[in-house]
Formats: C-alpha cells, sequence, structure tokens
C-alpha cells in the first residue's frame, strides 16, 4: 500500500514502465496477503475494507493536492516559490526592523532617565548636598556601566563624558566648600584660621557631607592632598617665615572658633624651637577638633579612619621638613659645647614630629618617613660638614677682605701647647685629649733636640702679618681639633682634616687673584702677604708632625702628613716668587731713576747738570727710605730687612758706577762733583742701622736654614725665607755701644757687595794715578778688573806717555 501510494504521488509523464510492473507485482503480494488474513480472521474483513476506502479517499485527495500544487508551482518568477522567497525575506527585514526600534525605544527610555537623574544630580550640587549628589554619581555610573543596549555608541561616549564633569563638578565644589569652611587669613602681622558656616546649617551636617562626598566618590585622598597643600602654602609656611611668632587665640567654642598667631618680623631674635614646633602642633589641633570630630554622624569605623587621614603624608612631610629647615638645619652649632646644648632642642623635635604624625592613620604613619629623626640621626655628620662649610665661608670672607688689617706679634711666637691651647679655646672649643697628648710629644722631641731651650723649629720670630691670616691659621687648628675629637669616625676626621688643608689653598689662591694690583702697586701688603706665607708655611709643617703623631686615618695618615708638607712647600714658593718679583720691579725702577739723568753725568760740573744729579740723588734717596719703611723690622725681621735693602743698594751702585764708567772724558771739577755724588749715594747704607731696643727680640734666635724641623724643606741660597731665624749677633755686644755710621758700614759692606766698590769709584775720582797704583798693589781695588781701571785713568788723565806707563804697570800688577 505504502509502495502504491509513492507511486501515485511521484507519477507523472516521466514515469518509466518499469515502475507498472513492479506495482502490479507489489498489489498481487498485498492481494495475497490479505486473502491469508481474511481466511485467518473473517471479522476483520469488514473493517479492512472501510481502512481501504478510507486509504483510497485519502490517496484521491492527495492526488488532487498534488495536482493543484503542481498547477500552482508555475515557473520559477511567478510561482509560489518565489513568493514564499520573498515573504520570507521580508519576515525577516520586518524583525530586523522590530528589534531595532525596540533598542532605540529602550535606549530613550533610558536617556530619559538618565538626564532627569543628572538634572536632579545638579540640583543636588547646587543645593550643597554634596554627599547625595555623589551617591547619585555612582549609582549612575553603574547604571550606565551596565547598560548594554548602548553599548559603545555615541551616545554612550556623551553620557560619560556629562558623568565626568558631574563628578569635576563635585570635587570642585567639595574643596571650595572647605576652603570656604576653614578660613586662612594672614594679613597685618596675624595669621588666623577661623570657621565659617551658614547660620541655618550646622557645622557637623556640613562637614559629613563634604567628607561623605569625597569618599564615595573615591576622591578623598586627592583632595585632601590638594586642600593640605593649600593649608601648608597659605597659613604654615607663612608662618614659620616670620622669626618671631606668638600664639594669640584658640577658640573652639561653636560660637567662636577661631586659632591666631602673631607675626613680628621687625627684630632680628628669633622664636625657640619649643615655641615653634607647639604653634604649628596647636594648628593643626585646631583644625582637627573643630573639623573632624562631626564627621561622620554615625560613628562608623570604616569613615573615621578615612577622617583621620585628612592630612596626608606629603603634607606632614613638607610641614616637618619646614620646620626641620627653621629649627635645626639653620640652627646646628659650630662649636662642640654649643653642639651638647643643641642636642636638648632635638628632643622637642623629635617629639613634635611624632604627635605630628600621630595625626595619620597607623598604617600611613608607620611607613612614612621621618625627616627629623633622619636627621638627629646624622646630627654628628651635619655639625661636621656645618663645620666645614662654615671654615670654606670664613676662609673665603678672609681672602676677600681688603682692609688688609694687621696682627702684630708683641713676642716670638713659640709653638706649644698652650699655645695650641689658646688657639681652639679662642672658640669656646675644647681641645681633645689626643691633640693635647700629640702637642706634647711633638714639643718634647724638638726640646730634647735642641741644646737647652726651644728649638727654633718651633718659633716664629716676631713680625707682621695681617690679622685674616691670623685667623685662618686659629680655623685651622680648631679643625684639626675636631679631627682628632672625631677620631672614631675616620670619614668624619677625614673631612675635617681635608677641609682644613684646603681653606690654606683656597685662601692663598684668592688672596693673590682678588689683590694681586694692591701687592704689585704697595710694598707694604707685598711684605705683609709674604710674612703671611712665611706664618702659615710655619703652621702648614708643624700640622704635618702632629698629624704623625695623631695617625688619624690610620693608613692615610703619612699621605696627610705629605700632603700638609707641600702645602707648606707651596707658601713658600709663592712668597718667595712674589717677593723676589717685587724686589726685581723695584730694582728696575731704582736704576731708571739714575739712567734717567745720564746726560748729567757727561757735563757733571755745569750747573744744570748738578740741579739734575741733586734731583736724581733726592729722588733716589726717597724711593728707598720709602721701600726700607716699608720692610722695617718689625715689619719683617731684621736679617730679610739687611737682606732686601742690600739688593736695592746694589742696584743703586750698579746704576752709579755704570754711569760714571761709561763717561770717556771727566775733567777735573766733573770728577769733583761725580765724586760728591757718589758718596752721596753711599750714604744710603745708613739705613742699615736700626734701633737696639728693636733688634734685642732677635739675638737669641739660633741660627737655622728653615723652621720645620725633620721636615726639613729645601730653601735655595738666593731665597728669601730663610728669616725664622737671624745669625749671630746682628750688632758687635761687650757693653759698649756702637757708633751708627760704624754699625752701617759693617752691615753695607755685608749685605750691598757694589758699596765698598762705590766708595773706591769716589776715591778714584779724586786721587791721583800714583795713588791707584798703590792700592791696586795693596789690593784695595780687587772689585775693579783692569779693563775698568784702565778706562777710569784715560777718562781722568789727559793722554801722556807717563798715564801710558802707568797703565802699563797697572796691567803688569795683575
Amino acid at each position: 500500500m505504502d509502495v502504491y501510494i509513492q507511486h501515485l504521488v511521484g507519477s507523472n509523464s516521466d514515469t518509466q514502465p518499469d515502475s507498472d510492473v513492479l506495482l502490479q507485482s507489489t498489489l498481487c503480494i498485498a492481494t495475497e496477503a490479505i486473502l491469508h488474513t481474511l481466511r485467518d480472521n473473517p471479522n476483520v474483513y469488514e473493517r479492512a475494507v472501510a481502512e481501504t476506502d478510507k486509504a483510497q479517499m485519502a490517496i484521491s485527495g492527495l492526488l488532487r493536492g498534488v495536482d493543484d500544487m503542481q498547477a500552482l508551482l508555475g515557473d520559477e518568477r511567478s510561482g509560489i516559490h518565489a513568493r514564499l522567497v520573498d515573504a520570507t525575506e521580508n519576515e525577516a527585514r520586518l524583525r530586523g526592523q522590530l528589534q531595532e526600534n525596540g533598542a532605540v525605544l529602550t535606549c530613550l527610555r533610558l536617556l530619559s532617565r538618565l538626564n532627569a537623574t543628572l538634572r536632579s544630580m545638579d540640583a543636588l550640587i547646587r543645593d550643597s548636598r554634596l554627599d547625595q549628589a555623589a551617591e547619585m554619581l555612582v549609582a549612575l555610573e553603574r547604571e550606565l556601566g551596565g547598560a548594554t543596549s548602548i553599548g559603545n555608541t555615541r551616545i554612550s561616549s556623551v553620557l560619560a563624558a556629562r558623568v565626568d564633569q558631574a563628578k569635576e563638578n563635585i570635587k570642585h565644589n567639595a574643596v571650595a566648600a572647605l576652603h570656604k569652611l576653614l578660613v586662612i587669613r594672614v594679613e597685618d602681622g596675624l595669621a588666623q584660621l577661623s570657621i565659617s558656616i551658614d547660620p541655618l546649617e550646622q557645622l557637623g551636617s556640613r562637614a559629613q557631607s563634604l567628607f561623605a562626598a569625597l569618599d564615595t566618590l573615591g576622591v578623598q585622598d586627592e583632595v585632601l592632598a590638594a586642600y593640605g597643600a593649600h593649608f601648608v602654602k597659605s597659613f604654615i609656611r607663612p608662618v614659620l617665615a616670620s622669626p618671631v611668632i606668638t600664639q594669640e587665640t584658640y577658640s573652639t567654642d561653636e560660637s567662636d572658633q577661631r586659632f591666631g598667631v602673631r607675626c613680628d618680623d621687625s627684630t632680628t631674635h628669633a622664636s625657640g624651637t619649643v615655641d615653634v614646633c607647639a604653634i604649628v602642633t596647636n594648628a593643626f589641633a585646631f583644625v582637627n577638633q573643630t573639623l573632624l570630630p562631626n564627621y561622620p554622624a554615625s560613628g562608623s569605623s570604616e569613615h573615621s579612619t578615612r577622617l583621620v587621614s585628612l592630612w596626608t603624608h606629603q603634607c606632614l612631610s613638607d610641614v616637618t621638613n619646614m620646620v626641620l629647615e627653621r629649627c635645626f638645619l639653620r640652627c646646628i652649632p659650630t662649636t662642640r659645647h654649643e653642639l651638647e646644648e643643641f642636642r636638648g632642642t632635638t628632643e622637642v623635635l623629635l617629639e613634635f614630629e611624632s604627635r605630628l604624625f600621630e595625626l595619620c592613620p597607623a598604617p600611613i604613619s608607620n611607613t612614612v618617613s621621618r625627616p627629623i629623626h633622619t636627621a638627629v640621626a646624622r646630627l654628628e655628620e651635619l655639625f661636621v660638614e656645618h663645620r666645614c662649610d662654615l671654615a670654606q665661608s670664613r676662609a673665603r670672607e678672609l681672602a676677600e677682605d681688603s682692609s688688609f688689617a694687621l696682627f702684630e706679634f708683641e713676642h716670638h711666637e713659640v709653638w706649644s701647647l698652650d699655645l695650641v691651647r689658646a688657639m681652639v679655646t679662642n672658640s669656646d672649643c675644647v681641645i681633645s685629649p689626643p691633640l693635647v697628648e700629640a702637642a706634647e710629644k711633638v714639643a718634647t722631641q724638638h726640646t730634647a733636640g735642641a741644646s737647652g731651650g726651644t728649638s727654633v723649629a718651633l718659633v716664629y720670630p716676631k713680625c707682621s702679618i695681617s690679622r685674616s691670616m691670623h685667623q685662618l691659621v686659629l680655623e685651622v687648628y680648631r679643625l684639626v681639633n675636631e679631627a682628632a675629637l672625631s677620631s672614631d669616625l675616620p670619614a668624619v676626621s677625614r673631612l675635617l682634616l681635608n677641609t682644613a688643608q684646603q681653606i690654606f689653598d683656597l685662601y692663598r689662591a684668592l688672596y693673590l687673584t682678588l689683590h694681586r694690583a694692591q701687592l704689585t702697586k704697595i710694598p707694604a701688603l707685598a711684605w705683609q702677604f709674604f710674612n703671611d706665607c712665611l706664618y702659615a708655611s710655619h703652621h702648614a709643617g708643624i700640622v704635618a708632625q702632629l698629624l704623625s703623631v695623631l695617625n688619624i686615618g690610620s693608613s692615610e695618615s703619612s699621605g696627610s702628613c705629605e700632603v700638609w708638607l707641600e702645602t707648606a712647600r707651596r707658601f713658600i714658593g709663592v712668597g718667595n716668587s712674589h717677593i723676589a718679583d717685587l724686589v726685581s720691579r723695584e730694582a728696575r725702577e731704582l736704576k731708571a731713576l739714575i739712567s734717567g739723568s745720564s746726560n748729567a753725568f757727561y757735563d757733571a760740573a755745569s750747573e744744570s747738570s748738578k740741579v739734575q744729579l741733586a734731583k736724581s740723588r733726592k729722588q733716589v734717596h726717597l724711593a728707598v727710605a720709602q721701600l726700607a719703611r716699608a720692610m722695617r723690622p718689625p715689619v719683617v725681621t731684621p736679617r730679610i730687612y739687611y737682606q732686601t735693602l742690600g739688593r736695592y743698594l746694589d742696584a743703586v751702585c750698579t746704576a752709579t758706577i755704570d754711569m760714571v764708567s761709561g763717561i770717556r772724558d771727566i775733567g777735573v771739577d766733573d770728577s769733583k762733583v761725580l765724586s760728591d755724588h757718589c758718596r752721596s749715594i753711599c750714604a744710603l747704607s745708613e739705613l742699615f742701622h736700626l734701633d737696639p731696643h728693636m733688634l734685642e727680640p732677635y739675638r737669641h734666635l739660633l741660627a737655622t736654614a728653615t723652621a720645620f724641623g725633620e721636615h726639613s724643606l729645601s730653601v735655595e741660597d738666593d731665597d728669601l725665607l730663610d728669616s725664622d731665624s737671624e745669625a749671630t749677633p746682628l750688632q758687635p755686644t761687650g757693653g759698649k755701644d756702637v757708633k751708627g755710621s760704624a754699625v752701617s758700614a759693617r752691615l753695607a759692606k755685608e749685605h750691598c757687595k757694589l758699596s765698598s766698590k762705590l766708595v773706591q769709584l769716589a776715591d778714584i775720582l779724586l786721587i791721583s794715578r800714583a795713588d791707584i797704583l798703590a792700592r791696586r798693589r795693596a789690593g784695595l781695588l780687587a772689585q775693579f778688573t783692569t779693563e775698568e781701571l784702565t778706562d777710569l785713568i784715560r777718562a781722568l788723565f789727559s793722554d801722556t806717555k807717563e798715564r801710558a806707563q802707568d797703565i802699563d804697570t797697572l796691567k803688569s800688577i795683575d
């Protein structure tokens, strides 16, 4: 039956004959099966016939439906298939439009609700109900974030920007409200904090609204950090900038909440650390007591923790740094005695910092850096650094000092423990025991090496130095004393010793650079600087010996000693070079005075020449006298005075001898004038005569070449820096006074090599040829060469046979 129906449904004009055969065979088999069933079940026949009729009717209806369907299908363009495809596409398009319209409707409903929320939030912001506005804003952000219907559309971006703007408005209004709530005024010498609140509002509810809004938005730290910076800048900094500050008011009464500080800038006397710390602490306490207790009203522990962090880490660090700068870094003492007193101040600062950081909650205050604690722990190091900075600044001031004040020793400076103690304790310092021990050892070593009395290596002779150099040497010894006190801290000791050596170098370099013009023009200043070099070199050598005994820095001690000895050598080199330039320059100028009147030597007997020679002599006498006055003891030691004066006179004598020897024809009248001129020049030797009382202090110094003991420095024979010793004795002794002229002549002969030659030239100009030959035979004219005597004889005497014979005799004498 199924095969038959399938055959009927599938039959068409293209059905093949084989299908009919198959149908017939199938019908036969089905008939046989029916007959067999009918025989076995007679009652079933009627039911089978009925079912068959129904089946035939169904088949007929099915066949008719198939025919109708075939008719309806038609062609591809106008048939039912094409219409079905179009209907399906229309249905899909309508479903898309319906979905899009639904999304738009959802967005419109959401936008309407969001806009209503934003308008309500703006109204709350305008009414200063910031806590409610913040809660509404957070809910709005949450809703906007979950609105998948608008996704990443432009509407979503616009709404997000609108929410961000509302958030910024709340932050801005919260900051403005805080500024308005806590009013800061600094004017007319009064810094004041006060609470300003609308009479219809309560401070508690107002503060609660502000802090709740900031907490809800999660911007409390950001806003309070900015407000803390504003508080520090507007109130704390101006207060701490005033020298004198006095707390004037502190009232937390609801009707009058004020905190006032009186600032006085008219005095140099500054308020003490205790007062400063108390005022700063009370300022923070006032703000806490007036604002913080009112929030939160519910007493929530979470909000309470948030509230205590009103003062951020950065805010408290800025305040402690400012107090540290004013009460610690600017007040670091310069002496050990002051340092011990200053330690009491550090306890006040430490307590202040601890109380201040109690304003932070425990999790923050445990991790925050403590500037004051760190600085106090480094107090010794900071003291030494400050001490070294002051020493360098002091060295600059001393080098820049243009007053050139003198420091004159009343007696020879004898280096000893008492001298070191006086140098160190002069600045209220305590001399260190290691330095005392080292000074005693150095003094003992030199005393043992001297044949009775004090070694000259520890003696600086009486002379004049600058007050600046004397102060500089005192500063050096104080730094060495500090290094000895800090011997248990090698790095600190080395810093102090390096600074002590560096200020010597700094002073030497700056002084020459700044005052070179004055040193060149003013001989007295040049000699003062020369003595300064002597004095600095003398004490640099002694410091080297002290360091070798102190052994500061262990293995670095020998290097340190060598550095100090090199410093001593540099002072010697600078002083030597500078004074040698002075002497050479002045000698050239003296020679120029003589050569400036050269024409007068060729016609000496004329009135004009006499006037010119007299003027030249006066200028030379005045110039040499001024040079001698600039270095007369006790400006320098007698030995240096004699040596330098001898060089000046040698320059004058050389120029005079050269001028006379250069004349080829000297008349009788000219020879007398020239002889008088030479003797007048020789009269300058009277400048060698010094008051015996002036020389007395120098008699007992032993002869030595240097003042550095075992650390001796090589000194050239032509150097002047052997003035620490004086030759014995300077003038004859034995109870009889010696006339000044005799002493002057002896000293002139000793220190002025050409003075006797000039005297002999004055004689030659007046005596006969026979006397000249007689003196030559007697060896009295040994300073003259045969050629010089021959030229003089030819210039003085006429050309005769006797003159020629005398010249031959003169040549034969040699």
